[in-house]
């Protein structure tokens, strides 16, 4: 299994046991799903416990987790903080300045590095119309949230599919370290 690391804090960010894509060799999207986690076993959400012989009200809550499968995983934590427009493009833009740094260190080109500027500046940009950036929610790694390191923040979006609302983790590529486990 590949588990993608954030470069900056080392915090498991994401792995390819969910379905992935690389969208235009800049950012990796992962797809995920609503859960319900209950000791250890897990329930779609809209499953219907009653009908398979469960009662869904029974047992403590402290024992039964909700939300995004990706964010339980790998304990994303989420921040309210980047939902307002102006403290995202802060963000993004002392965050790409690392990027850069980074990719620089790494040896990769000045061709490569003034591609990645024109894309991330296009995503960033799609990032912030009105009506997209009102949809988005924002999480970071456990070291990130214990103030152990200012790293990548994972942005999730959830799209309309024939399925229902989807929930995608989008993460900077070049941002990110792949180790094999």
């Amino acid at each position: 299994m590949l588990i993608f690391k954030d470069a900056f804090t080392d915090d498991e960010l994401a792995s390819d046991s969910f379905p992935m894509k690389l969208v235009d060799g800049l950012i990796w999207e992962f797809k995920g799903r609503q859960v319900v986690r209950k000791e250890g076993e897990i329930v779609l959400a809209g499953a219907n416990p009653s009908a398979e012989g469960e009662d869904g009200d029974e047992g403590s809550e402290d024992c039964v987790e909700r939300g995004i499968d990706f964010v339980l995983n790998h304990r994303l934590q989420e921040m309210n903080c980047y939902e307002d427009m102006a403290t995202f493009k802060s963000y993004c833009k002392s965050f790409m300045k690392k990027v850069v740094e980074l990719m620089q260190k790494n040896g990769k080109s000045e061709a490569e590095i003034n591609e990645f500027k024109r894309k991330i500046q296009a995503w960033v940009v799609s990032l912030l119309t009105k009506d997209r950036f009102k949809q988005l929610q924002f999480f970071i790694g456990e070291r990130m949230a214990e103030g152990l390191g200012e790293g990548q923040v994972a942005v999730v979006e959830y799209r309309d599919e024939e399925e229902g609302e989807v929930p995608y983790l989008m993460l900077v590529k070049e941002a990110l370290v792949e180790e094999k486990q």
